[in-house]
């Protein structure tokens, strides 16, 4: 990959089993828990509230972190009030930042989201402003196991692309609207959320949404859909694994539970869909709680979640 992606590699004699790269954006939400969401304007009473962070990079560290996993985060953050309360948090939640450092002057990204009484989600994002691009550069003394970037900042994504190439490990890249095929050309894996695929392949079903993303990237391809579990290709077919069931009182941040949980399976060794089944039961416990990212299970309450799950059904 070329200098102009931002990358500055070096090659790194330790691999550490559960180090995870993640670039993506960090952001903080405001949560408001309402009755129903409003098509005009007028004041709404909201029943509980939470300042949280969040953004794709960041709760996908925190889910890996809380798993056991060492992620380092590589995201756009700036030295304002929310820059700092975002940074604390997620080097409190175990997240190396070392790569993340606070940009002066510039303004970081803060989320509003409204989660109405069937735990469905309206977000509005301000993605922040002010910032100097950032150089993908290593200087931790052991190498990722896998890679994990969002397509909201193609130079970060491109330059994660480049380091899991460089040290030969899964590149799974969270395919969120809008989507271009570039997005995740030389990585492993790619991951859709349904709005995603539906805007990469309008007007298409999801087999032949995935059919089209696998010939024009060259990855393994799936969708995650709700509580309609996640479809993959396998071969020509599209075969699917069901969610948890579960009563959703706040959907916020589940997708990138998700990605994270998935991301750090397949960094452990495991096959696809035995990492979407354990992404999955992470997802479905986060939504059974409000309060966004806050609400990501441990190792050991998914483990004893899925076991339980299956002694029921």
């Amino acid at each position: 990959m070329s200098e102009s992606m931002g990358l500055v590699p070096l090659l790194l004699p330790m691999v550490e089993s559960s180090k995870i790269i993640v670039a993506g954006r960090a952001t903080v939400d405001l949560i408001m828990e309402i009755d129903q969401f409003s098509a005009q304007g007028e004041k709404i009473h909201a029943h509980g509230s939470r300042f949280v962070v969040g953004g794709p990079g960041a709760n996908a560290s925190i889910a890996i972190a809380r798993f056991g996993g060492r992620p380092a985060l590589v995201s756009y953050i700036g030295d304002d009030m929310m820059g700092q309360f975002i940074y604390q948090t997620l080097i409190d939640e175990s997240v190396d930042m070392s790569m993340s450092p606070l940009t002066p002057d510039a303004r970081s990204s803060v989320s509003a989201a409204f989660v109405n009484k069937y735990g469905e989600r309206q977000t509005i994002n301000f993605a922040g402003q002010g910032f100097e691009q950032l150089s993908l550069a290593v200087a931790t003394a052991d190498a990722p196991c896998a890679v994990l970037a969002d397509n909201r900042h193609p130079e970060l994504t491109f330059g994660a692309i480049a380091l899991g190439r460089l040290h030969g490990v899964p590149i799974v890249i969270d395919a969120e609207a809008p989507f271009v095929a570039d997005h995740a050309l030389g990585a492993t894996h790619l991951a859709f959320s349904r709005q995603g695929l539906d805007s990469f392949s309008p007007r298409q079903n999801i087999q032949a949404g995935l059919r089209q993303a696998r010939e024009e990237t060259e990855c393994w391809v799936c969708v995650t859909d709700g509580e309609n579990g996640v479809w993959y290709l396998e071969g020509g077919e599209v075969i699917n694994v069901p969610a948890f069931k579960v009563d959703a009182i706040d959907t916020v941040g589940a997708g990138d539970v998700w990605h994270g949980i998935f991301t750090l399976c397949l960094g452990e060794g495991q096959v696809e869909r035995a990492a979407i089944k354990t992404a999955n039961a992470a997802a479905a416990m986060k939504c059974r709680e409000f309060g966004g990212i806050a609400a990501s299970p441990n190792r050991l309450n998914c483990d004893a979640f899925i076991e339980e799950q299956s002694i029921c059904n």
